[in-house]
C-alpha cells in the first residue's frame, strides 16, 4: 500500500516541537505538566498514513486550556498550529478529517513538561481497506478502531486488555484503573515464518496424518490472508534456547495435555514500558483508568501447544491459534476465526480479520519507518473522541467477560 514519506521539517529556532502524547515517557522526577510553562509558540507535526490522500480536507485543532487553535495539514501532510497565549497543564490535540477524508481521526494528549525533542509524526488508520489478493481480492472492508480494541474480550483483536484471570473461557477483569495495549507483529523480512512441529517436547504422539491435516489448514488460512505466512521446516533446522524449548525466529507446533482450554498460541513477552502524562490517568481519561501501559514490540518467536493429536483436525482452534502467533487477539465484533461469540464464529479467517490484521501490520510498520509513537493508540483515541464522542480512554465495568451468555462463547483456545 502507498505511505506518505515525511519530508525534513526546518523551522526558525524558537519553534516549540510537537512531541508531547499519551505515549511519551516521562520520568518520576520529571516535573508535572501543572508545575511546566509553555510559551506561545508554534506546534508542528506530521500526519503519515496507508491511506490515498492529499490531506485536502484535514484539520490540525489544539485545545489548551482557553485556546481552541486550529491550522490546515498540507498537502504533505505537515502542519504548525500556532500557539497565541502561554499554556501549563494538559492540552489535547485532534487531528480532524473532513467527512470526504478516506482516515480516521486521531487525539493526542499534549503536555508541556514532555517539548522539547524531535518533530512528531502521528500515524492513522485508514476508514477502508481493499484487500489485494487471496480468497477476498478487492473485497472493500470498513476499519473500525473502536471494535478492533473492543474491551468484551481480551486481548481484544489489536491487543487491548484490563487485567483478567481466565478459568476455561470464562475471563474475569481484575483490574479496571489498570489499561493495557500490546501491538505485536513479526518482522516483515520473517515472512514466510518457518513452522516445525515439535515431536521432542511434546507429551503425545504427532502423526503423519497430523502432519497432513496441519498444513491443509496452513494452506486454507494463507488462502485466505492472501499472502505466504508460513513455510514448513524440520524440527532440526530450528534454533531451541533453554529448557522451556522456546525457538528462536521461529513457530513450534507441540502437543501439550496440560494446556486448560484446548489450544494456546504463545509469543514472547517484551519489556513492558509505562507510559503516561500523570502519576494517576484519571486526570485526562475520562474513566477510572489510573495507568496504561503500552507495548509496540516485533514477534520474536511463537509456539502452539494443542491439547490432543485429535485437534489437529480442527481447523477453526488451528487457525485460531496461528492468528494468535500473527499477533491478532480476541473480539465479538465481527464474524471472525478469532471471535469468543459462537453465533460469529468462522473456521477461516474473515474479510474483517484480514483487513484489520493487514492495517495492523501497516500501521507498525509505519511507527518504524517513521519513529512514530503516535500510531494505533492515536487513532483509536481519535475515533472514540471525534467521530464517537466517547472518552479517549475505554472504561470498563465488567465483572465478568465476555458480555455474552457463557452458551455463546466459542469453543476454541485462547491465550497470547
Amino acid at each position: 500500500m502507498p505511505m506518505h514519506p515525511q519530508p525534513a521539517l526546518t523551522r526558525p529556532h524558537f519553534a516549540v516541537l510537537l512531541l508531547a502524547i499519551v505515549m511519551a515517557a516521562c520520568g518520576e522526577d520529571s516535573p508535572g505538566p501543572q508545575d511546566v510553562l509553555l510559551p506561545f509558540g508554534t506546534l508542528q507535526g506530521q500526519v503519515v498514513t496507508s491511506a490515498e490522500t492529499n490531506f485536502a480536507d484535514v484539520t490540525a485543532r489544539v485545545v489548551w486550556g482557553s485556546q481552541n487553535l486550529t491550522a490546515a495539514v498540507q498537502s504533505d501532510g505537515s502542519f504548525d498550529v500556532e500557539i497565541i497565549d502561554a499554556v501549563s497543564g494538559f492540552g489535547m490535540l485532534t487531528i480532524e478529517p473532513g467527512p470526504n477524508e478516506p482516515i480516521h481521526p486521531g487525539w493526542v494528549l499534549l503536555s508541556p513538561g514532555d517539548v522539547g525533542a524531535n518533530p512528531g509524526t502521528v500515524v492513522l488508520a485508514p476508514k477502508m481497506w481493499t484487500v489485494d489478493s487471496g480468497d477476498y481480492a478487492g473485497v472493500e472492508v470498513p476499519i473500525d478502531p473502536q471494535l478492533a480494541a473492543d474491551g468484551r474480550v481480551m486481548p481484544s483483536f489489536w491487543g487491548f486488555y484490563f487485567p483478567f484471570s481466565q478459568n476455561g473461557f470464562l475471563q474475569t477483569v481484575t483490574d479496571n484503573s489498570e489499561w493495557a495495549a500490546e501491538f505485536r507483529g513479526w518482522p516483515p523480512n520473517a515472512f514466510p515464518i518457518p513452522v516445525a512441529l515439535d515431536r521432542l517436547g511434546s507429551d503425545g504422539d504427532i502423526s503423519a496424518a497430523d502432519s497432513i491435516a496441519f498444513w491443509g489448514h496452513v494452506e486454507v488460512m494463507e488462502a485466505a490472508l492472501g499472502w505466504d505466512a508460513f513455510a514448513p521446516a524440520p524440527l532440526e533446522d530450528v534454533r531451541i534456547l533453554g529448557g522451556a524449548r522456546r525457538p528462536a525466529d521461529a513457530i513450534i507446533v507441540q502437543l501439550d495435555s496440560s494446556v486448560a482450554v484446548r489450544g494456546v498460541g504463545v509469543i514472547n513477552r517484551a519489556d513492558v514500558r509505562t507510559y503516561g502524562l500523570s502519576a494517576d490517568a484519571t486526570t485526562w481519561s475520562g474513566t477510572n483508568v489510573r495507568n496504561i501501559s503500552v507495548v509496540s514490540a516485533d514477534i520474536t518467536y511463537g509456539i502452539i501447544r494443542l491439547e490432543t493429536s485429535g485437534l489437529f483436525s480442527d481447523r477453526q482452534l488451528v487457525i485460531h491459534e496461528l492468528m494468535h502467533v500473527l499477533g491478532a487477539g480476541h473480539g465479538c465484533s465481527w464474524a471472525s476465526v478469532q471471535t469468543y461469540c459462537a453465533s460469529l464464529l468462522s473456521d477461516v479467517p474473515t474479510a474483517p480479520d484480514v483487513a484489520h490484521l493487514a492495517v495492523m501490520m501497516e500501521m507498525r510498520a509505519l511507527e518504524l519507518e517513521h519513529d512514530s509513537r503516535w500510531g494505533i493508540l492515536a487513532s483509536v483515541f481519535g475515533h472514540r473522541v471525534v467521530t464517537l464522542g466517547l472518552t479517549p480512554v475505554p472504561g470498563i465495568d465488567l465483572t465478568y467477560g465476555p458480555v455474552s451468555a457463557p452458551a455463546d462463547w466459542h469453543r476454541s483456545g485462547g491465550g497470547r
